[in-house]
């Protein structure tokens, strides 16, 4: 018996001292140098791209409008997908002093990324842009609240303008709208449902600027923008001679029927921005385009809402690289091409969003 309750012992002993050991095996040893822990991984960084290329979300085309006459009319053609590539910023750029795009494109700020895309952008007098901009959340220039009409030298009629901007909002969507500054002190804009009471073809005037009160009134305020205008296309529709008229446009030069070289801006039902570049006046054998033409080319590219902003001259689009891709109205028939010199420019570049 005795020697039974012994061998027991032992067995019970043994059997303790295996489960111990097996437990200190399956252990982590600390002082153990192959034992492998877990590390948490690093974010990627995204991957600069190539200046020369565009990134994912820009797209560039060369294209022709056939004219009813036979002429042609080349333009070009850029499309933003932001949705596609958040890290593309839409920015406005006011040049102190003035500048070709060119050069505003060489000494684009790096704060906001490689530059892929700088066209002209609105309208100025001398050194000084007579189109409202918005400048990473201010208000650098306000939309003009009052215009002698037709002119200062032989003014008929004060004139409130409500003309059509284009802007970016704090949540990234873009918006073109009808604005007029109804605040000069806090420099805040309001948008309207249509350019309200003016018509320059009829004579007819409204006889106090638009306020906050106004029906249909909205603040607006968008973290980048620019002003300009006619409105092209609104709802999906051509609206451009009618918005013409009413935005008071004719008197300043914008010759709404005449074939010239236009810049603008436009939206398609899904948010991507369009931007057209057109060459006029023979050059390189280009027409021009008036702004019904250009309304009919932005819907035929799908835009519901679009704008026109400087042209003549002034039109050029810088792309990939810092090329100039168009052949401004200035070159004439010149073996190197000119470009003027202006107030502000739109941009797009490419910067990865914060973390």
């Amino acid at each position: 018996m005795k020697k039974a309750l012994k061998l027991l012992a032992i067995l019970c002993c043994t059997t303790f001292l295996a489960a111990c050991g097996k437990e200190e095996t399956n252990s982590p040893d600390k002082e153990n140098p192959d034992t492998e822990e877990t590390v948490p991984a690093e974010p990627e960084k995204p991957e600069k791209p190539d200046p020369n290329v565009y990134p994912e979300g820009i797209e560039v085309s060369e294209l022709l409008y056939n004219h009813s006459n036979g002429k042609t009319t080349k333009y070009y053609l850029a499309t933003v997908d932001f949705k596609k590539n958040p890290d593309l910023k839409f920015t406005v750029i006011q040049n102190t002093p003035k500048a070709k795009p060119s050069k505003t494109y060489a000494d684009f700020d790096k704060d906001y990324g490689i530059p892929y895309i700088v066209t002209n952008a609105g309208y100025f007098a001398g050194a000084t842009s007579v189109s409202p901009l918005f400048i990473n959340d201010f208000c650098s220039v306000i939309a003009p609240r009052s215009i002698e009409w037709p002119n200062y030298e032989k003014p008929e009629a004060t004139v409130y303008p409500v003309r059509a901007a284009v802007g970016q909002m704090k949540d990234g969507s873009m918006d073109i709208a009808w604005v007029y500054c109804c605040d000069a002190a806090s420099r805040t804009h309001y948008s309207f449902p249509s350019p309200l009471d003016n018509n320059e073809k009829t004579k007819q005037f409204m006889k106090e600027p638009p306020t906050k009160d106004t029906p249909g009134a909205k603040v607006w305020k968008p973290v980048w923008g620019v002003g300009g205008g006619p409105m092209l296309v609104k709802d999906g529709k051509d609206v451009a001679m009618d918005s013409y008229w009413k935005e008071c446009l004719n008197s300043g030069g914008t010759a709404g029927s005449s074939h010239v070289p236009r810049t603008a801006v436009g939206l398609d039902k899904d948010g991507n921005l369009l931007i057209i570049v057109c060459d006029g006046r023979g050059m390189k054998g280009s027409y021009g385009l008036t702004l019904t033409e250009l309304a009919g080319i932005f819907i035929k590219h799908g835009a519901v809402k679009a704008m026109n902003l400087d042209g003549g001259g002034s039109s050029a689009m810088i792309g990939k690289g810092g090329k100039l891709l168009n052949w401004p109205s200035d070159s004439g028939n010149g073996s190197s091409p000119i470009e003027r010199r202006v107030v502000s420019c739109l941009c797009i570049s490419w910067l990865p969003a914060e973390k």
